[in-house]
């Protein structure tokens, strides 16, 4: 009986540690997305300056 109930205990807890794993990696997936997101609005915003930066040059200001 006692051997039954220790492989319960091992299965649970291995589908315990194995949904926090998915859940951290989801996480990580999740923060690295949000970071290429920043980095591309940061490269807009640098083109977009450049642009006014051209168009103020090209007017002789």
């Amino acid at each position: 009986m006692d051997f039954f109930f220790y492989i319960m205990v091992i299965v649970v807890v291995s589908i315990a540690a194995d949904t926090f794993n998915k859940t951290r990696k989801a996480r990580v997936e999740e923060l690295r997305l949000k970071i290429e997101q920043e980095k591309l609005a940061i490269q807009r915003l640098e083109l977009e300056m450049k642009r006014d930066e051209d168009k103020l040059d090209h007017h002789g200001f």
